[in-house]
């Protein structure tokens, strides 16, 4: 009897010491949590055998860890929803505000993922309830920075700025540098969906001074946002976070909005490098508008070579994501399903994959000749509507000049008129409005690529000897659609000041647009 009782008593102290072990594993994935070494902490809580876990508690803790870093390590553990449901029924039956607050922010965070907002913000106000109870500054910090986000993606500004700003209170008093320069982002963001650039361009002000905070693997995706919010305001600081950007990871994003500044400045050579640069990134970045880009400038200046190694370009592209897809999934498809089965799936899945690019660069292809023959066609009509318009306004010219009773005469033209831009040439009309903005000297350094071609195309049909002598005189450099806008102010007698106001450039780039419009000698 007596050796019985030392059994039992041996087999409770060794489920003492497992149970202890246990939570003690749980408390120090917690603490790696709270370091933000979150790859640190999903190894942790992938090593401890589920199967030992042998009460509520630790089985509870256990779940929202195990969801928590599968999110935080960017690697979602699997049906985390029902996981979390066990979790929210065993706190609140122990009324623990703290863990509820985690339990529902990650709720959020599945249901954001799946862009469910109304469910998200439901769960987020949950979180944001017991994170108050607890009063956790930095579940408070995390769950209004969610719920931020998810105003944003909803339109729902004004309150995006409320949670905006009280994300920066909460990290300030967390002290929190890191902290504070996702808050002052998250902060600019709002003020500038509101339209209160003034209030953005201070707050943006704020943020490089505590660049240096931020962890690395989250900085080259700062940087670049960072140089997308300058656009607007510096060109040049935009430039320099863009190259800082780059030049701690390859970003597809980032040379695109390099090549827009120089599409904008007018420099259509830096403008095709940075295009292909963004090609050539093997990212899953759509790259279809960068493809459409590099195709029109090829057909505009006569390279149909390079056409062709595009097409090779995107099946290396192509053949480089295949690498990155097989690396990064083989690792979760073997634990879910037998090796050889998995690489079968993933091959057919490949195959497949290749036969629907082989489909589109033959697509592509064969589009090319279509698509040079439409815009010819398309051309040859825009200029003869163009002369049509501007024989029309001559002729009105000349019966004004003659003094005589034409009225009726000039009413049949200008109704000619009004029927070939309304009709026939409608892109026409949109370069009307656009003239009259340049006329009332309102900024135009927002217009499109498209925006520039349909202004030029109504001044051609309102001014077509005008365009047609600048484009004849031989200059320093290509006449670019941008130099041709701005020749084209010259020509209307703007002044300089209206010009840096009507181009939003600074001296230094007008100088520069003057030089390169410069005659040859």
């Amino acid at each position: 009897m007596k050796q019985a009782s030392l059994i039992v008593v041996g087999f409770l102290m060794l489920l003492s010491c497992q149970t202890g072990s246990i939570s003690r594993k749980l408390t120090e994935v917690d603490s790696l949590v709270f370091k933000e070494e979150y790859d640190s902490a999903y190894q942790m809580i992938s090593s401890i055998d589920e199967t030992t876990i042998k009460n509520q508690e630790d089985q509870a803790h256990y779940n929202l860890l195990k969801v928590q870093t599968g999110y935080l390590a960017n690697k979602p553990a699997a049906s985390p929803d029902s996981l979390l449901d066990e979790v929210i029924d065993y706190y609140q039956k122990e009324g623990n505000a703290e863990k509820l607050a985690d339990a529902f922010y990650y709720k959020a965070i599945g249901f954001g993922m799946r862009k469910m907002y109304q469910q998200a913000i439901q769960y987020y106000k949950k979180a944001e309830k017991f994170a108050e109870q607890s009063r956790g500054l930095y579940q408070q910090y995390k769950i209004a920075e969610g719920i931020c986000f998810v105003n944003r993606q909803c339109a729902n500004y004004n309150l995006e700025l409320y949670y905006a700003k009280k994300t920066l209170e909460l990290a300030n008093r967390l002290d929190n540098k890191r902290r504070m320069v996702y808050a002052l982002y998250e902060l600019e963001l709002a003020y500038h969906n509101l339209n209160h650039e003034d209030s953005s361009i201070i707050i943006l002000s704020k943020i490089p001074p505590l660049i240096k905070y931020v962890d690395k693997y989250w900085l080259p995706n700062l940087l670049s946002n960072l140089g997308y919010m300058f656009m607007g305001h510096n060109l040049t600081e935009a430039k320099k976070y863009f190259h800082k950007a780059l030049s701690y990871k390859e970003m597809t994003a980032a040379y695109e909005h390099l090549a827009e500044i120089a599409y904008d400045e007018g420099k259509a050579e830096e403008t095709y490098h940075y295009l292909k640069k963004a090609l050539a990134v093997p990212d899953q970045t759509p790259k279809d508008n960068i493809i459409r880009n590099l195709i029109e400038y090829d057909l505009e200046h006569g390279k149909t070579d390079s056409i062709s190694d595009m097409v090779t370009q995107i099946f290396e592209i192509r053949d480089s994501i295949e690498d990155k897809l097989r690396n990064d999934t083989i690792k979760d498809l073997q634990t879910r399903f037998d090796h050889e089965t998995a690489m079968h799936a993933k091959d057919q899945a490949i195959i497949r994959w290749q036969w629907g690019i082989m489909i589109l660069a033959l697509a592509l292809l064969a589009g090319i000749g279509l698509y040079i023959r439409r815009r010819y066609l398309n051309k040859i009509k825009l200029q003869g509507y163009q002369m049509q318009i501007n024989d029309c306004l001559n002729q009105i010219d000349a019966l004004k000049a003659t003094g005589s009773d034409a009225q009726k005469k000039i009413e049949e033209l200008n109704q000619q008129i009004s029927d070939i831009m309304d009709n026939r040439a409608p892109g026409l009309n949109k370069g009307r409005v656009l003239y009259d903005d340049i006329v009332a000297n309102r900024d135009i350094s927002h217009w499109s690529k498209e925006d520039k071609t349909l202004f030029l195309e109504y001044y051609t049909a309102t001014n077509y000897r005008t365009i047609q002598q600048l484009k004849a005189i031989p200059r320093e450099d290509k006449l670019t659609n941008h130099r041709l806008v701005f020749l084209i102010l010259q020509e209307m007698g703007k002044s300089e000041l209206d010009i840096l106001r009507i181009l939003s450039i600074s001296k230094e780039t007008l100088r520069t647009l003057r030089h390169r419009t410069k005659p040859k000698e």
